[in-house]
């Protein structure tokens, strides 16, 4: 079965659950786990957490939610760091 998704509502929807008080709970417990500095440079500025894998619905084409992760595929990165691995590399799609 091929799912078409909409690239730009999904990205919409996405940017709108990162202001979601369970993602915002998440995000927090992950720079405190990563000590509040970038895992790759050790800065503590302009610091996001970065989702090493993403995870897609096979039959819906939905997007899990951002807080709905585990840990284990959450790390800090600076601004500078995040942009700089998203340029080199693409994030997995795993579908669900």
């Amino acid at each position: 079965m091929t799912v078409f998704v909409d690239q730009e509502a999904a990205e919409r929807r996405y940017r709108e659950q990162l202001l979601d008080p369970r993602w915002k709970r998440l995000r927090q417990q992950i720079l405190h786990r990563d000590g509040c500095q970038c895992r790759v440079c050790g800065s503590a500025e302009a610091l996001q957490v970065h989702h090493r894998q993403y995870h897609v619905f096979r039959y819906s084409g939905d997007w899990k939610a951002p807080w709905q992760y585990p840990a284990r595929l959450l790390v800090t990165l600076c601004a500078r760091c995040h942009a700089a691995g998203h340029a080199e590399y693409r994030v997995p799609i795993k579908q669900l």
